[in-house]
């Protein structure tokens, strides 16, 4: 008897089947015991059978939408055998009791899909919506896991599918889907950095499975990456403080885990002119009632990408194990990542106002010295434990580090004219970084008379130290157009790495969902307590030069109201803290650090759910505080604000039969307000696009099996590089083409994936956040082949 594992969830009540959901399948023709093996890993299924039932047997293949029973009546058609549901979940075969007939492909029922579980535990995984690109809800900070129509906030969670279909490399390669979120370094950067509503999120700001300051500070892997969960706007009671600020939205990464049945999975990639990869993907699951989960990554990745000079090397591996009891639920992650990126790109800074940007260089030649480079050794763990008081109540607690070291030589560029003329600064960085992240809570559920009671409280500690070397060399000239071959500069730097700065964000919160009308209304209230405490350090003497201890409270509300299963209104006021500014060398306050900001968020939506389409309508204002240094005191001071105000439509699922569709548009307007003398007041926020479209599609042409063509369009709409309104870049648009073929060699089943991203090579300014220019990335190749064994 061959036996797959028995799924990790089971039914409620014995004998009683979970409610099914219909997914998606493409398997080609060919023998059926592999066929099956195939079905079962896509469908997440335990299945059971004799193998010597199955010698000879072949299948037609299976291609469309089913639910786990339907498919396998299509695919065991002509074979005599028939599936069985088993107590407990899963399905056994059997000879066949009647003759089959060929299933009615045209009138098979789409299931629902339906909770089976408290979907507010952090273990729970939400299933992935039609289509297999998005998920159906993900992890709202300290809510929990929710469905998207009783999310109140605008939210995406992007599969695993998509990460392989796409073949992203980092998380950027994943958020150019997202019509909300453009990426501020290109894919040569080594570097991820991305505007959430025309605001900065640091890479340095995504969280691992929760945690802040765990996940890779520079650019992530996504090799143990089950989901890439995005919430937009601000969130601080969910989430609490970002350790570097971001108030733009949160990232969060959600880590692979074992899957019902064995996993083997080899992929062999290639991108640009000659960067080589394999990447390896083990799963198994142990014990009697397959309890305990491991799952192994690893990859290796290295050559020359599609910019000339520039070169990447990745070592990786990440392992994800987790164990689920009857009432205790425990998840542990290590993650090692090596990159060395060279000849990596980085922030032109602009000229002074007034000077006009001019064209945007060729993305090819690169005009970053060749010797300039980032090296990066991070070490990583996390640890996450649910325990059930009862039926009603769970305590939970998650502890998570990193060790990072990194050491550098690199450029700083300032442009000086529409010429092209730029001055280069080398400079020598060694950095190490140790973060500390620590969580615990109480999450339960009771009623009071009519109304349902959903309560968490939580405390979170995070802690980081920086220590840091730095020498600069001298200025150079040269032009973005015709870049200069400098010789590498004799930069050398010694000793220990002294402390730098050390910073403390402790913080507790208490959220109480309350639901009444069998929970077609939904209201949140909740507030969250945030004390910020950093120092700064003499890197010579060691002493102690500012020290700052502020708190304040971030409160939210939010309201879901839904007066069907497939519409939901919902909306939110909440608010984001960041550390306070310091004010710059060069004023007469230098060094003062003011106290936390606090940007605020109105918000109000819709969301309605077609059944295999979706899509999310929400408009939103977020105000945040700014800093201007007065020119007739040179005193700084955070006196200005800045305001964005939007319109998102965001778009998932299948448009039709065999077509997917994943985009939208996003409008903003970003102002300037109560500017230093209301200097710059109106104004359009730097780095703010008034228009940024999105559409991604896939389609499975019926006359191969097996075979998906895809295609993708990007726009961004002209930006603004200074306050002044004086500088701009201009609107640019990008296309990617693509295609994927999925077949069985032997009981082998291959996918083959190929695309081109920028098809027409166009040469652009891709972003002006944070104060400099970026060049958007040349046209590029990616090819890979799986094989599951």
């Amino acid at each position: 008897m061959t036996t797959l594992p028995q799924i990790a969830w089971a039914a409620e009540e014995p004998g009683e089947q979970l409610p099914q959901h219909a997914s998606e399948f493409n398997i080609a023709p060919g023998p059926l015991d592999a066929a099956l093996i195939q079905f079962a890993t896509a469908a997440d299924i335990n299945l059971s059978y004799d193998a010597a039932t199955l010698e000879k047997q072949i299948t037609k293949g299976l291609k469309g939408r089913y639910t786990a029973a339907a498919g396998l009546a299509v695919l065991l058609q002509g074979s005599g055998l028939e599936a069985t549901p088993k107590t407990g979940g899963g399905y056994a075969l059997r000879k066949a009791a009647v003759s089959q007939s060929k299933p009615d492909e045209t009138t098979l029922p789409e299931v629902k899909v339906t909770a089976a579980s408290d979907t507010t535990s952090s273990s729970t995984l939400s299933k992935d919506y039609a289509g297999g690109q998005v998920a159906r809800g993900g992890r709202v900070g300290l809510l929990g896991n929710k469905d998207m129509q009783d999310t109140p906030f605008s939210a995406t969670q992007y599969t695993a599918k998509l990460i392989e279909d796409q073949q992203a490399r980092s998380i950027g390669d994943i958020l150019i889907n997202d019509p909300s979120i453009r990426n501020t370094y290109s894919r040569s950067s080594g570097r991820d950095e991305f505007n959430i509503r025309g605001l900065t999120l640091f890479n340095y700001d995504v969280m691992f499975n929760g945690l802040y300051g765990v996940s890779p500070r520079n650019t992530s892997s996504l090799i143990g990456i089950e989901r890439v969960e995005v919430l937009r706007g601000p969130n601080a009671l969910l989430n609490g403080m970002a350790p570097a600020g971001s108030v733009g939205g949160s990232i969060n990464l959600v880590p692979k885990r074992a899957g019902a049945t064995p996993l083997n999975r080899l992929t062999l990639s290639y991108m640009g002119d000659s960067v080589l990869g394999a990447h390896m993907d083990v799963a198994r699951r142990f014990g009697a009632e397959q309890q305990l989960g491991i799952r192994l990554n690893a990859i290796t990745s290295s050559g020359e990408t599609s910019v000339n000079n520039v070169r990447d090397n990745l070592d990786a591996i990440a392992i994800g194990m987790d164990f689920q009891g009857e009432r205790l639920r425990l998840e542990g992650d290590f993650n090692y990542q090596h990159r060395v990126t060279r000849g990596r790109g980085g922030l032109l800074f602009p000229p002074a106002s007034g000077v006009k940007i001019g064209s945007a260089p060729d993305a090819d030649k690169n005009f970053i010295p060749k010797w300039t480079y980032w090296a990066s050794n991070e070490t990583s763990g996390a640890l996450r434990a649910e325990f059930d008081l009862n039926k009603d109540w769970v305590v939970y607690g998650a502890l998570g580090g990193k060790e990072y070291d990194f050491n550098s030589l690199q450029a700083s560029m300032l442009l000086q004219n529409p010429q092209g003329r730029m001055l280069i600064r080398p400079s020598r960085l060694n950095e190490s970084i140790s973060a500390l992240s620590v969580e615990t809570g109480i999450r339960g559920k009771f009623s009071t008379g009519p109304l349902e009671h959903e309560v968490v409280l939580s405390n979170s500690t995070f802690s980081q130290e920086n220590r840091l070397l730095r020498l600069n060399g001298s200025v150079s000239a040269s032009s973005i157009y015709s870049p200069v071959n400098f010789a590498e500069p004799s930069l050398t730097l010694s000793g220990h790495l002294p402390k730098v700065s050390e910073a403390r964000l402790n913080s507790l919160a208490l959220a109480d969902t309350i639901s009444m009308m069998d929970r077609k209304v939904q209201l949140t209230l909740g507030a969250r307590r945030q004390q910020v405490e950093t120092s700064n350090f003499n890197g010579t003497t060691g002493a102690r030069t500012d020290h700052y201890d502020k708190s304040d409270v971030t409160p939210a509300v939010a309201l879901v109201i839904k007066p069907g299963e497939q519409l939901s209104f919902y909306g939110n006021y909440i608010e984001a803290l960041s550390q306070g500014d310091t004010a710059p060398s060069g004023a007469s306050n230098a060094g003062q650090m003011f106290a936390p900001q606090v940007s605020k968020q109105r918000e109000a939506g819709l969301k309605y759910d077609f059944g295999r389409f979706a899509s999310t309508l929400s408009v939103f204002q977020i105000e945040r505080p700014a800093g201007f240094i007065n020119p007739a005191t040179s005193r700084y001071g955070m006196d200005g604000e800045q305001r964005n105000r939007g319109i998102e439509l965001i778009t998932q699922g299948e448009a039709t039969d065999h077509v997917r569709v994943l985009g939208g548009l996003a409008w903003t307007q970003g102002k300037l307000t109560k500017t230093e003398a209301g200097t710059n007041d109106g104004n359009t926020a730097p780095a703010v696009p008034k228009l940024q479209l999105n559409l991604a599609g896939e389609w499975d042409p019926l006359f191969l099996q097996g075979l998906t063509l895809t295609a993708r369009m990007v726009q961004t709409s002209p930006q603004y590089v200074d306050a002044s309104n004086t500088q701009r870049i201009p609107t640019w648009t990008r296309y990617d083409l693509g295609a994927r073929y999925a077949f069985m060699a032997g009981k082998t089943p291959i996918t083959v994936r190929g695309s081109i991203e920028n098809v027409f090579d166009k040469n652009y300014w891709l972003s002006a956040a944070r104060e400099g220019l970026t060049v958007g990335a040349p046209r590029t190749l990616l090819l890979s082949v799986s094989a599951d064994f």
